[in-house]
C-alpha cells in the first residue's frame, strides 16, 4: 500500500517541501505563518505508532521548522501540536503566533474564517521555508 496524503490535508493545504520520508505543509490561511509535517507513512495515526528513528526524525524536523518559523515571520510563540480529531493521519502542526493575531491568546481552530493566501503571498512563505531548510 503507498502513502497517500489525506483528501483534508490536499485540500487545506499547498505543498511547501518533499523530503524523503516526510511532506512540509502550509495551511492556505494568511491570518497565521502555520504549516503542518506529515510523515509519509501508510497507515499511521499516532506518533508513538512511528519507529523510534522515525519519531526522533518527526521530533527534530518539527523543532528546525519552529526555529524557521521563528525566524522568517517573527513569531514569538510556536504552538507544535498533533491532534487528529478531524483527520486520523498523523501530522503535526506548527504554527507561528503573535499577540497581534486575531485568534491570540486562544487556539487558532475556530476562531476567525480562513482567510486564503495571494499567490505571491504563497511564492514568499514557501521559499522562506525551502530556503531555511536548504541552507541547513
Amino acid at each position: 500500500m503507498a502513502f497517500e496524503l489525506h483528501p483534508q490535508l490536499a485540500a487545506d493545504t499547498i505543498l511547501v517541501r518533499e523530503e524523503s520520508d516526510l511532506l512540509l505543509l502550509m495551511m492556505d490561511d494568511a491570518q497565521y505563518p502555520w504549516f503542518i509535517v506529515v510523515p509519509k507513512q501508510v497507515q499511521i495515526t499516532e506518533w508513538h505508532d512511528l519507529d523510534q528513528a522515525m519519531q526522533i526524525r518527526l521530533h527534530l524536523y518539527c523543532v528546525e521548522l519552529g526555529k524557521a518559523v521563528t525566524a522568517a515571520f517573527g513569531s514569538t510563540k510556536i504552538n507544535t501540536a498533533a491532534l487528529g480529531n478531524m483527520v486520523s493521519q498523523l501530522h503535526v502542526h506548527v504554527i507561528g503566533r503573535r499577540q497581534q493575531d486575531p485568534a491570540w491568546p486562544k487556539p487558532v481552530w475556530g476562531q476567525a474564517p480562513r482567510i486564503p493566501m495571494e499567490q505571491e503571498e504563497i511564492k514568499t512563505r514557501t521559499h522562506s521555508l525551502n530556503q531555511y531548510f536548504s541552507g541547513r
